[in-house]
């Protein structure tokens, strides 16, 4: 009797389905990371975003932190860092660095390593820092060390990637974020203001946040904000004085209406399908999105967010979560790396069961597929010769698996919102006071 022939990947369980995910993001990273070594190069194909931090910080120390906001010197010293043709050289617009002072002082430090053994430096600081405040974090709000598969799973995820590739920023924030939420747990909320100060780097993302606290009535928290923000716009001034906060203003005015360092179209925000829907139809259809998506998503957030500071702590968290979610939607320059700052609740939820497992692969993993799925179209589109624009095809592919998942995101949080404080009247188990002892 023939014996029947079995099929690859047949009854394999949920567990085992999730190991050849992790198995083929891995596979899919270090294809990219080979491919950059072999044929790629420093400030073109990796590390675009930390070769304009470094040219700051090279600018800053043969001249001052003023200089770092001038674009025409800024200019003379990344037309070298980024290897612009002599050809080319009236097209190049300089990568605009649109930070406050005071976070410009670690690239001085790293810009008197040359590339690209600074890149790397900088790549192992942060990677080494991402996994020591991962474990921190964990250890702290649930007094058990964070699960392994989590941990690999976000660090196998898109925006921890490509974080690291570009040699962004966004661990800071990372970082900020997770110590608001645990200074929120123990009910100390001025210190959860001055750690949202961090988030100075990057203000875009404070756009509902602030509100938030505010609807919340957190008076402390937005004082302790207040606080960090007088301190480091005071040493920032100290820093540029009048004349370097001017080129800062004009560089971020800059960047907000499409500098070099904007690309919509890469982004995971309503301004990016508003970017591409205007591209294949029309202006008045694309801010149309734009508009009416931003409007319903605040309203939406604020009207179901609308209650004082429930008594659980597992709600304060679903409802940050879907704060930082909502306002990736929103803000005017959200890029994929920023959503490294969604990873402190969702593992938080997740540590405490409270966070929704498939929604959480989905996170990791959806992205990452999209990403490979759409590398092939891309390659067929090439080789096939169809008339396609396949530079805003590359960039709708980065940004919208992420944009989707923060819009189901904030749709989750909404649902559990309302369930999980039905449950805590319950039981109490999730108690302010279980956290303040532990915290």
């Amino acid at each position: 009797m023939r014996k029947k022939l079995r099929l690859p990947f047949t009854n394999m369980k949920p567990k085992g389905w999730q190991n050849l995910a992790l198995a083929a993001a891995l596979t899919f990273y270090i294809i990219q990371i080979g491919f950059f070594a072999i044929n790629g190069t420093i400030c073109k194909d990796y590390a675009f975003d930390y070769c304009a931090y470094w040219s700051a910080g090279k600018l800053m120390n043969q001249a001052g932190f003023t200089d770092a906001y001038d674009l025409d010197l800024l200019a003379q010293f990344q037309k070298d860092t980024y290897n612009i043709e002599d050809k080319l050289l009236e097209f190049f617009k300089p990568i605009e660095v649109p930070y406050l002072p005071i976070f410009l002082i670690p690239f001085k430090v790293v810009a008197s390593i040359n590339l690209p053994a600074s890149f790397l430096l900088w790549t192992l600081v942060n990677f080494v820092g991402l996994i020591l405040y991962l474990k921190f974090f964990i250890e702290k709000v649930s007094e058990k060390p964070l699960h392994l598969r989590h941990f690999t799973m976000l660090l196998l995820s898109l925006p921890v990637f490509i974080n690291f590739q570009e040699g962004q920023v966004n661990v800071w924030l990372l970082i900020c974020a997770g110590e608001f939420i645990r200074a929120i747990l123990s009910n100390k909320h001025i210190k959860a203001g001055l750690w949202l100060g961090g988030w100075l780097l990057k203000p875009q993302i404070l756009l509902l946040i602030l509100p938030f606290l505010l609807l919340k009535r957190s008076i402390k928290s937005l004082m302790g904000f207040s606080l960090s923000t007088l301190a480091i716009l005071l040493v920032s001034f100290f820093l540029i004085k009048w004349e370097g906060l001017i080129k800062l203003f004009n560089i971020i005015f800059e960047s907000a209406g499409g500098g070099a360092t904007s690309n919509p179209g890469a982004m995971m925000n309503w301004r990016m399908l508003g970017w591409h829907i205007s591209s294949t139809t029309s202006d008045v259809i694309g801010w149309s999105i734009i508009i009416i998506g931003s409007i319903l998503t605040i309203f939406a957030t604020f009207y179901f967010f609308r209650k004082g500071f429930a008594s659980g702590s597992s709600i304060k968290i679903i409802e940050i979560l879907g704060v930082f979610a909502a306002t990736m939607l929103v803000t005017w320059h959200a890029h994929v790396h920023m959503s490294i700052v969604l990873i402190p609740p969702m593992v938080f939820l997740l540590e405490k069961n409270r966070f929704n497992k498939s929604l959480f692969s989905s996170w990791v993993f959806f992205p990452v597929f999209f990403h490979l799925i759409g590398y092939i179209v891309i390659s067929v589109i090439f080789f096939g010769n169809v008339k396609i624009e396949i530079l805003s095809l590359s960039w709708f592919i980065r940004g919208f698996p992420s944009f989707l998942l923060n819009l189901i995101l904030l749709i989750w949080t909404i649902k559990h919102t309302d369930k999980e404080e039905n449950e805590t009247q319950k039981n109490n188990t999730w108690s302010n006071d279980t956290y303040k002892n532990k915290i």
